[in-house]
């Protein structure tokens, strides 16, 4: 099973769906307890470690800010598990530069705002086993994500093996007004209150505000050994490193579609780099199973076929709303 579709109650039950889920494609849990509210999970698949708490009307603490009385789903990885460690402080979870010892752990957040449960559909892909996309319409038509796995690398011995993680950012202070101008940001690409909404695309719009980012990469070089968050600058980051994806240097191609001929929207791959200086980009791999691409021929949920593979598009957010035609595609494994 590396697909699968349904509705869900709340953000414990995703959760708890999630949980079946990775077991049958050979993922490990080494945690799953009551929280709070909440649950925490904390999972692996040979070296790749990801932990995930929900929340449920409680107080949320990201990357050392806490609100109280929000909902939804964090997300960290690590390199290890330890029964005795908080869900977050897994060792070597990502570590927040500049923060005080105790208080540095980063995760990334996908708000429930809008809709606290029930949903009317989630979706899990599985493009191999290494991998998971988790998409959630959380009202009719409208999409958040969160995801984790290792990348398919250009260099297999790469130190960090790929690993990423992402959620739509890490504002835990978002705002519970229905407006999305009030918490995603009244434009796509305005800087002001907008999350990352998608894996590894930050750079494709200038922000001032940490709390967009959503994206991070496991990566080793030179005197760096640690999570790279993703930023269009190396002036801008949360773990003293930046990287960057897709929807960045494709977002012509991508807005040049759809194909005239077949009305097919150009598929961008995800390519994560790590940022070397500030004009320097160092190629990792490719994130699985993921594509960026227009989707004016397209409804949320539809499928396409290319060759022998099978793509389910939905918008960043809402289509013809705030995303416009933007849309995100994953590879459908039955």
């Amino acid at each position: 099973m590396a697909y699968e579709t349904g509705s869900t109650t709340s953000s414990n039950d995703l959760l708890d769906k999630l949980r079946l889920f990775v077991i049958v494609l050979g993922w490990t849990v080494n945690r799953w307890v009551t929280a709070g509210s909440g649950k925490e999970l904390c999972i692996q698949k040979g070296s790749a470690y990801f932990n995930l708490r929900s929340y449920s009307n409680e107080s949320v603490t990201i990357c050392g800010q806490t609100t109280a009385n929000k909902y939804g789903i964090a997300i960290n990885g690590s390199d290890a598990y330890s029964a005795g460690s908080a869900w977050d402080r897994q060792t070597g979870y990502p570590v927040l530069d500049g923060a005080s010892a105790g208080a540095n752990q980063i995760q990334s957040y996908m708000p429930l705002v809008v809709n606290f449960g029930p949903f009317p559909a989630y979706y899990f892909f599985s493009p191999n086993a290494d991998n998971i996309h988790v998409e959630l319409e959380i009202e009719t038509g409208k999409f958040l994500r969160f995801g984790f796995g290792s990348l398919d690398l250009f260099n297999p011995a790469a130190a960090g093996g790929g690993r990423y993680f992402y959620a739509p950012g890490s504002d835990v202070s978002v705002t519970s007004s229905i407006s999305t101008s009030t918490w995603l940001g009244s434009d796509i690409d305005s800087q002001t209150y907008s999350l990352e909404e998608v894996p590894f695309r930050l750079a494709d719009f200038t922000y001032t505000n940490g709390n967009a980012i959503g994206s991070y990469l496991r990566a080793a070089f030179d005197s760096f050994d640690n999570w790279c968050s993703s930023s269009y600058t190396t002036s801008n980051y949360r773990t003293g490193q930046a990287c960057q994806g897709g929807g960045v240097h494709d977002k012509i191609l991508r807005d040049s579609s759809p194909n005239p001929i077949n009305g097919i929207g150009f598929l961008t791959p995800n390519i994560v780099s790590v940022n070397r200086s500030n004009t320097t980009l160092n190629p990792v791999g490719t994130i699985p199973g993921l594509r960026f691409m227009d989707m004016t021929n397209y409804q949320p949920g539809d499928e396409f076929t290319i060759g022998s593979d099978t793509w389910k598009v939905f918008p960043w957010y809402q289509k013809s709303g705030r995303s416009a035609q933007r849309g995100i595609a994953y590879k459908k494994v039955p």
